[in-house]
Order: C-alpha cells, then structure tokens, then sequence
C-alpha cells in the first residue's frame, strides 16, 4: 500500500510544471469547465467564455463563476482565444501567459468582446480578479 501511494504521488508530481507551487499546479474540477461546440455562439449564466474564433464562432471552453485556470493548455486552449462572454456575473480577468503572468486583460460582467489583433490568440491563463 505505501509503495502504492509513493508511486502516484511520484506520477503526480512528475504533472506539475516546474517552478509552479502547489496553488499554481491545481486544475479546475471537470464540472467546473464545460466545452462550447462549434456553432454555439452563446455563454450559458453563471459562466465566462473563451471562445476560439472572432464573434463567438469556432467553439472553445465555459468557466463555471469563480473557477481559475493557470494554464489553458491543460485542457488544450493555449493560445487560441479570439472573442469571449462574461456572463459569470463577476469580474474576470485574462493574462497572456501562464499561472497569472505577463499582459493582464479585464473581463467585465455583462459583457462580449472581440479582442484586438494584437491580442489574438494570447491568452494563456485565467482568473476572477
């Protein structure tokens, strides 16, 4: 049993980044994300939306009010926002690199945006703020 354990701890902490502390290394619980298909142009209440393609298009991930993600790689969104909807009801905020870093970017309630040229496909990580 203690060997058991000592090898899924080791495969667990072979998954963390390096440098990243124990906050940085949590991924959200998988209710907490729920993807967004191709064609669906809408961000359910209670949720922020990153969305793949210009105007809503493209599909791409909703994030249950007050869930964090350092690294949107990890559920394969790194570098692909191109618009996005906050209809989480509380203030987001989206950075372009990871675990919070680099260019930070607000994401009001209420509101859907298409992000400029320049920061298309930049974001990395995100996080109520």
């Amino acid at each position: 049993m203690k060997l058991r354990l000592a090898v899924l701890m080791a495969a667990v902490a072979a998954l963390v980044p390096a440098g990243a502390t124990a906050s940085h290394a949590a991924v959200p619980q998988q209710d907490d994300i729920i993807r967004i298909p191709a064609g669906q142009t809408y961000c359910p209440d209670g949720y922020v939306c990153l969305f793949r393609d210009y105007n809503y298009q493209g599909g791409g991930y909703g994030f249950r009010s007050g869930t964090s993600i350092g690294f949107l790689g990890d559920i394969g969104f790194n570098d692909q926002m191109s618009s996005w909807a906050n209809d989480s009801g509380q203030r987001y905020c989206w950075y372009f690199d990871a675990y919070y870093q680099g260019e930070v970017h607000d994401m009001l309630p209420g509101y859907r945006v298409n992000v400029t040229p320049r920061e298309n496909d930049q974001a990395s990580s995100l996080r109520p703020c």
